[in-house]
């Protein structure tokens, strides 16, 4: 009975960085079980579950962090009395449990540092909030990931044997030797907690503000440079042509992410359009768009727009759609021709209507639809269309005054 009562309990701050971290591992292992091993989780709820899981390993991490600055000040309470063989094991146990929550986070963030979708680290989905990649050189990349994404699957699965042998360790304390185990690290009860020191408290705080706030400050700090925008040329039209009053005009584009449309927008573009509803055959048009002035209303997406798996802006800057065939139907227009993307070229036909006022004033709206893996944009992301749609559908509207006589 003396040596029941001898026995202490954790201070507090152990307690609450144990039972946030046991928290936080048991959901990870249960949304990794799920969104790797279960079919009918459905692909835009994966999606959602994949940026969490990278959200709560970098809590992990860092909170694994405080918890070694915690131990390195507060020594444990000595266990009630234990066989020796007893002892090495339990020894054992929160040995590994210590090097699996620094190394499975790790991992976990060596394989999204590495994968080629290059899919940003949003912690709690905020914008505001990015997580750097680790600096893996490119010819490193795929045999880092293929690695990286063994390790963390077979490690993760280790997390879930130590978590077994623990709880069953002090069951067995608990019920069989009669010995307060749990007590040691629940808040409430009759045992005596270790006290806490000031500096500890201090240095681990201190030390996890410094790991997350430098991760988020290196984001901040380490973005990639702007691409030079394309020159687009002139706004002048031809004798027979238009001139586009961009103020009125608009240029945009939409993609379901999720299920749900999403916005983009077209920074800079210019129009050159010759179009004479009685001389079809003599009707031309050419669209010149800056690829590094396209911008998607998605953090998950923006990241890789001008990408190698998105438009490639650095080695094709421009994005250029050429009509040279019209037809009329009703009391509306098409026009068909080409699409040049990140130097893939795809057919492509554009509806459309025309309405002019008395003085000659015409305004141009249509929708025009593209099959992005047509022209290899998120290939490397999402060849399935799983959460981002294959369709990217272009609206325009266009105010224009003719430059001299159309009819």
């Amino acid at each position: 009975m003396s040596a029941t009562h001898s026995v202490r309990a954790y201070s507090m701050g152990a307690m609450i960085l144990h039972w946030l971290i046991a928290a936080l591992i048991l959901t990870q292992l249960a949304m990794g079980f799920l969104m790797s091993r279960v079919e009918s989780v459905p692909d835009t709820l994966r999606f959602a579950m994949f940026q969490w899981h990278k959200t709560f390993g970098i809590a992990v991490l860092t909170l694994t962090i405080a918890r070694i600055a915690w131990r390195l000040f507060h020594t444990p309470p000595a266990h009630a009395p234990m066989r020796r063989a007893e002892q090495v094991a339990a020894g054992i146990v929160h040995a590994l449990f210590y090097a699996l929550m620094l190394v499975v986070p790790l991992t976990g963030w060596l394989l999204v540092s590495a994968s080629s979708t290059g899919i940003p680290t949003l912690l709690f989905l905020s914008d505001t909030l990015v997580w750097p990649h680790l600096p893996i050189p490119v010819w490193m990349r795929a045999t880092v990931e293929a690695a990286s994404e063994n390790a963390h699957v077979i490690l993760a699965y280790g997390f879930g044997l130590l978590l077994v042998l623990h709880v069953a360790g002090a069951l067995k304390h608990s019920v069989i030797d009669r010995m307060p185990s749990f007590s040691r690290m629940i808040p409430v009860g009759w045992l005596r907690r270790m006290p806490s020191s000031a500096i500890g408290v201090l240095v681990s705080v201190v030390l996890a503000l410094c790991f997350i706030g430098g991760g988020l400050l290196i984001s901040r700090t380490g973005g990639a440079a702007s691409v030079n925008a394309a020159d687009l040329g002139s706004t002048e039209a031809s004798p027979s042509g238009w001139v586009i009053d961009k103020t009125k005009s608009a240029l945009t584009y939409t993609i379901n992410f999720s299920g749900t449309p999403t916005a983009g927008t077209i920074g800079k573009w210019d129009a050159f359009i010759e179009f004479d509803p009685d001389n079809l055959g003599a009707a031309k048009a050419r669209i010149a768009i800056d690829a590094a002035s396209i911008d998607f209303d998605n953090s998950f997406v923006r990241p890789n727009i001008g990408g190698d798996d998105g438009l490639q802006t650095a080695t094709h800057p421009l994005v250029e759609v050429v009509l040279d065939h019209f037809e009329t139907a009703d009391e509306a227009y098409f026009g068909k021709g080409n699409a040049l993307v990140r130097g893939v070229t795809v057919p492509v036909s554009v509806p459309f209507t025309m309405q002019r006022d008395g003085a000659g004033r015409a305004i141009v709206a249509g929708t025009a639809e593209l099959d992005r893996l047509a022209l290899g944009l998120g290939v490397q992301n999402d060849g399935k269309g799983e959460w981002l749609d294959k369709v990217i559908r272009v609206t325009f509207k266009l105010e224009a005054t003719p430059s001299g006589p159309t009819s």
